[in-house]
């Protein structure tokens, strides 16, 4: 009866504790995978602030702009998806974000964009596949100044709580913007725009 007690208090006690350090650690080793966060970074990302890391390097006469963002829903990854795929309403909860249209034939994501940051109003195309499951979706600019751009987004659940994680890279002829503008309006826009969608999620 004694021997009983002492495994009913070890699991009770000893093996939840186990658990959620063993989920602690798989969520520390997935988000070094795909970037390693500084202590401060990570701080951030668990409170459910939007990474966003822009690099662009003049190549000769070409540019080369690399770009990463972060965002750890506190929801499930079924509520964030089920507002996330709603690409054609963007535009009515991002104010930068003029219209937004979606072609579910061809995969092509229509936005038009306009805000004091932007070296001028743009007209992004993007193919994409519309979100509808926890996975990893590749997207590409087929015109525009970054034609050519590459990129994926990955939606995976972590401790019952939804992780988001895209990368994107273009090489091009110079676009004839300031490296620091590019960085500076890539990296704040996607801040704004990933915190009103993911406000958008209840």
């Amino acid at each position: 009866m004694k021997k009983f007690l002492i495994l009913t208090t070890y699991f009770a006690f000893f093996i939840p504790g186990h658990l959620v350090l063993a989920k602690e650690i798989a969520l520390d080793n997935y988000i070094k995978s795909k970037w390693k966060l500084s202590k401060s970074q990570k701080k951030y990302l668990l409170s459910g602030e939007v990474l966003a890391q822009s690099q662009v390097v003049d190549n000769n006469n070409a540019q080369d702009f690399t770009m990463q963002v972060y965002a750890y829903h506190k929801k499930n990854c079924h509520k964030v998806i089920r507002k996330l795929s709603l690409l054609e309403n963007y535009s009515q909860w991002v104010d930068f974000i003029k219209s937004s249209t979606y072609q579910a034939n061809s995969h092509l994501f229509t936005l038009t964009a306009d805000h004091p940051l932007l070296p001028f109003p743009m007209l992004i195309h993007i193919i994409v596949e519309r979100p509808t499951k926890i996975g990893t979706y590749t997207f590409s600019f087929p015109t525009g100044i970054f034609r050519g751009l590459q990129g994926h987004f990955e939606i995976t659940e972590q401790n019952n709580r939804c992780l988001l994680f895209a990368k994107s890279h273009w090489q091009g002829q110079h676009t004839k913007i300031p490296n620091f503008i590019i960085e500076l309006f890539s990296e704040t826009l996607s801040k704004i725009g990933g915190h009103v969608l993911m406000r958008k999620v209840r």
